[in-house]
C-alpha cells in the first residue's frame, strides 16, 4: 500500500442499521462487486483477443495446462484431451473472451469484498448519492489507521483513466496485482469522487454475509460529519454517541453565496 496521507471518508445513510453500526459499533461492510453501480468496476478481465497468432494460443493452452496439472490428475482428466478442447473454444475467440468474462464476473463478485470511500467530505454530489439526499452523515477514518489495522489485504487510491486496463493472459501476475488492476482502475467519468479502496480476498471460503463485516479498531474513527439536512432526533444520537468516544462532530452548512458546502465544529 502507498503511504497514508490522512482521512478517508464514507458516507452514510441513517435508515440502514448497518450503516449506523459503522458508528456504533465500528463496522464496515465490504461489499462484492455485483453492488456496485458502475458496470466496468472490477469487470477488467483477461484480454484473450491477445492471442492473435498460432504462436500464442499454443501457448496459452501450455500455460493452462501446468497452472491446473495437479487438478487435472486429481480429476483423472486427460490432458491431451483437455488441451485439444481448449484449443477448439479458441477458435472462436469472441464467444471465449464472452464466456471467460461472464465467469470471471460470478467468480469476482464472489470472492473479492471492496470497502469504498473517498478523500472527500464536500462533495454535494456524493452527499445526494450516498448520504440519503444530505440526511445522513459522513465518517472520517484515519488512514494509517485502518492500514496498520491489518484488517485489510490491500488497498490505495483509485485509479482513473479513459483507457482501458489490459491484463494479458501469457503473463503470470502476482494475485494481489491483477486483482489491484480490477479493483483500483475506473473510468474518468468517476475521478470527481477521489476514491480509496480496501479490499479483502476471500478464496477458499464459506461464502457468507458475516466474512464481509470487519471491525476496525476504535481509534480508526476520528471525525464524523452531519449531512446539510439531517433530522434532529438523529442529529442528538450521534452527538451522544461521539461524546462517549471524544469523536469531534461537525455539521454541514451552505456556504453563501457559492455553490459549495463548509463544516463546522458543534462537539
Amino acid at each position: 500500500m502507498k503511504k497514508p496521507s490522512g482521512i478517508v471518508y464514507k458516507y452514510r445513510n441513517l435508515n440502514d442499521e448497518n450503516h449506523k453500526n459503522m458508528l456504533l459499533k465500528n463496522e464496515v461492510y465490504l461489499s462484492s462487486p455485483n453492488d456496485f453501480n458502475d458496470p466496468f468496476d472490477c469487470k477488467i478481465s483477461l484480454n484473450h483477443h491477445l492471442l492473435d497468432t498460432e504462436e500464442k494460443i499454443e501457448a496459452y493452452i501450455k500455460k493452462g495446462t501446468s497452472e491446473n496439472i495437479d487438478l487435472l490428475i486429481k480429476n483423472n482428466k486427460s490432458i491431451e484431451n483437455e488441451e485439444n478442447k481448449l484449443r477448439t473454444n479458441l477458435q472462436n475467440i469472441d464467444e471465449y473472451q464472452k464466456e471467460y468474462e461472464r465467469r470471471n464476473s460470478n467468480y469476482v463478485n464472489k470472492n473479492i469484498g471492496v470497502l469504498s470511500m473517498s478523500r472527500k467530505w464536500d462533495s454535494i454530489l456524493m452527499w445526494s448519492h450516498y448520504g440519503d439526499f444530505h440526511k445522513g452523515y459522513c465518517i472520517g477514518f484515519n488512514e494509517k489507521s485502518l492500514i496498520d489495522s491489518k484488517c485489510f489485504e490491500f488497498g490505495g487510491d483509485v485509479n482513473y483513466t479513459n483507457d482501458f486496463p489490459i491484463i494479458n493472459p501469457l503473463i503470470d501476475y502476482n494475485v494481489k496485482d491483477r486483482v489491484f488492476s480490477q479493483t483500483h482502475y475506473k473510468a474518468k467519468e468517476w475521478e470527481y469522487e477521489e476514491e480509496f479502496r480496501l479490499a479483502n480476498l476471500y478464496f477458499d471460503k464459506t461464502e457468507k454475509m458475516s466474512i464481509r463485516i470487519v471491525t476496525v479498531p476504535e481509534k480508526c474513527i476520528v471525525e464524523v460529519i452531519l449531512g446539510l439536512n439531517i433530522e434532529e432526533k438523529n442529529k442528538k444520537e450521534i452527538i451522544i454517541e461521539c461524546k462517549k468516544r471524544n469523536i469531534p462532530v461537525y455539521q454541514i452548512s451552505k456556504d453563501k453565496y457559492k455553490f459549495k458546502i463548509i463544516k463546522k465544529l458543534i462537539n
